[in-house]
């Protein structure tokens, strides 16, 4: 396994190695089995993305890469380079409920910046066969910022009044927050980025490629 990348260079250097490469090929490099099982290999594109890339945080509650302050968010996308869920951003802690500001958020932490990695999302397509798409580098404007502190801030006012199972998922434009499966056994719930911010980024992003392409 590669060891953390020292840089953002030198991260993007091994973003554009797999650029292209199927899951199934990038397992196989890493000697790392494929679930045969659907429901085990949820999220196992995303695992692979991290060990390729040299990821160092495992399952703590921290950017993906913090030597550099980066976080790894793979987001499948459809024929028409659309968003095909919602990108989980982290999960709650019940503990930050109160008294919190957004910039000392969980949240704010994992969206300072983040590496995009598209992979395809066409269900029909076997997953060892789905492909990684052109990763890129991402931090919130004023307005993106804007929108998700305006809406983590009515999540969090919220749940100062309910508890997090008596959350409506209806609750922010952009952010919401919903059950984000077990922990031993008890429920989390979890900030999910909705598809139509994750598509605006993307879609900028693929803007931009076409603007350098013509300049």
């Amino acid at each position: 396994m590669p060891l953390p990348p020292k840089t953002k260079s030198q991260l993007l250097a091994r973003v554009d190695q797999i650029a292209g490469c199927t899951v199934g090929e990038l397992a196989y490099a890493l000697r790392i089995p494929i679930p045969q099982n659907i429901q085990a290999a949820k999220g196992f594109a995303g695992i692979i993305a991290e060990l390729a890339l040299g990821a160092s945080a495992g399952s703590n509650p921290i950017q993906d890469f913090p030597e550099i302050g980066v976080e790894l968010k793979t987001i499948p996308l459809n024929e028409d380079a659309q968003p095909t869920e919602t990108t989980h951003v982290c999960v709650l802690n019940p503990k930050s409920i109160r008294g919190a500001t957004f910039e000392e958020s969980n949240v704010y932490n994992k969206l300072s910046c983040v590496l995009w990695l598209p992979i395809e999302g066409n269900t029909q397509i076997p997953l060892v066969k789905r492909k990684f798409g052109q990763g890129f580098l991402w931090q919130m404007d004023n307005t993106e910022y804007q929108q998700i502190k305006t809406d983590w801030e009515e999540i969090m006012h919220a749940l100062t009044i309910v508890d997090e199972h008596e959350i409506s998922a209806s609750i922010g434009e952009f952010l919401q927050i919903r059950p984000a499966g077990y922990k031993q056994g008890i429920k989390q719930y979890g900030f999910y980025l909705r598809k139509n911010f994750t598509n605006n980024i993307i879609q900028n992003f693929l803007q931009g490629k076409l603007e350098k392409y013509r300049n």
